[in-house]
């Protein structure tokens, strides 16, 4: 199985696209990054004081609004009071600012490219004409199609650490040395929540890692099920990005069908349980990571089983 495996990871890194993948992740944590430093406010060591004149004149403001203005100015002095006695300068950006904010949305590039990569996979053999090739060796089919998911697998994360890292090195060139453990105001659906900046970022990959995994998944299964390998790439990208558009709309009808909560795609994006505990009232993090347990299932016997019983005539 090892040399399946190291076999598969040549065939994957012998294509020029695998590298220019990494590449253009790190061009894209860069320029990120440029943008990023270019549209923030500069640090205001004096954060204090201008956060203290701001609460003076929104409560000077709340004499002459009404009741209705007065209930969204007192919110707003509740906030920017509670900046003041935790100590958290929301002008502050550091490399580990960039990496919860930026790099984190750079991630969606890796699932790109991973769904390329994984769609393409079997399906190439096909297109290419050397699948015969592939399975006149003496190996069992599974073996075979399980060496080529691992080989994914394996190339996915090496995508993720390339994005951590680069981020990490860029976010320091660019931003300097910052606290780990600075604390952070994230805005969520339920209101503003306190969270430590670095362990907020690594959260979010945390969340992210099984969101890809199951993506990666459902594009190597197109791949089994397609000769096409246009076909199952067009397929595995239109399943990415219109994945959060589908699982946004299925949520709505949620609260009137209760079968909609068990599809899968309001499941696909883990990473918004990071900011908040819930994305329905009896949908939780356990409820979306079994739901998703039982699609993988599924969707690992669908591609096995097609595979062990496809036609490989050319």
């Amino acid at each position: 199985m090892i040399a399946l495996i190291q076999n598969e990871l040549m065939k994957i890194f012998g294509k020029m696209a695998s590298w220019i993948y990494m590449v253009i992740i790190v061009l894209a944590v860069l320029v990120a990054g440029i943008i990023y430093m270019k549209f923030s406010a500069d640090p205001n060591p004096n954060w204090r004081q201008d956060t203290q004149a701001e609460i003076t004149m929104l409560e000077n403001q709340m004499a002459s609004a009404s009741e209705e203005e007065k209930l969204m100015l007192q919110e707003q002095i509740d906030q920017t009071q509670e900046m003041l006695d935790k100590n958290i300068n929301p002008t502050v950006k550091t490399n580990w600012h960039f990496m919860n904010d930026v790099v984190i949305g750079v991630s969606s590039l890796v699932t790109l490219f991973v769904v390329v990569v994984g769609s393409a996979n079997v399906a190439a053999e096909f297109s290419d004409g050397t699948i015969k090739q592939l399975l006149i060796r003496p190996h069992r089919r599974w073996s075979i199609l399980l060496s080529k998911y691992i080989a994914v697998i394996i190339y996915g994360l090496l995508l993720v650490l390339t994005l951590i890292v680069s981020g990490y090195l860029i976010g320091l060139v660019l931003f300097g040395s910052g606290d780990f453990n600075m604390k952070i105001f994230e805005v969520t659906l339920e209101g503003r929540k306190e969270a430590v900046v670095g362990t907020q970022f690594f959260l979010k990959m945390l969340y992210y890692i099984p969101s890809l995994l199951m993506i990666m998944t459902i594009a190597f299964m197109l791949s089994t099920l397609f000769k096409s390998q246009a076909l199952a790439v067009g397929v595995g990208i239109f399943v990415l990005f219109f994945s959060s558009t589908l699982g946004g709309i299925i949520l709505m009808l949620a609260d009137k069908y209760t079968w909609a909560k068990f599809l899968i795609f309001p499941h696909l994006d883990l990473t918004v349980y990071a900011l908040q505990e819930r994305i329905l009232e009896d949908i939780t993090f356990p409820v979306s990571i079994s739901i998703l347990a039982v699609y993988y299932a599924i969707f690992m016997m669908v591609t096995f089983f097609f595979f062990q019983k496809r036609d490989i005539s050319i």
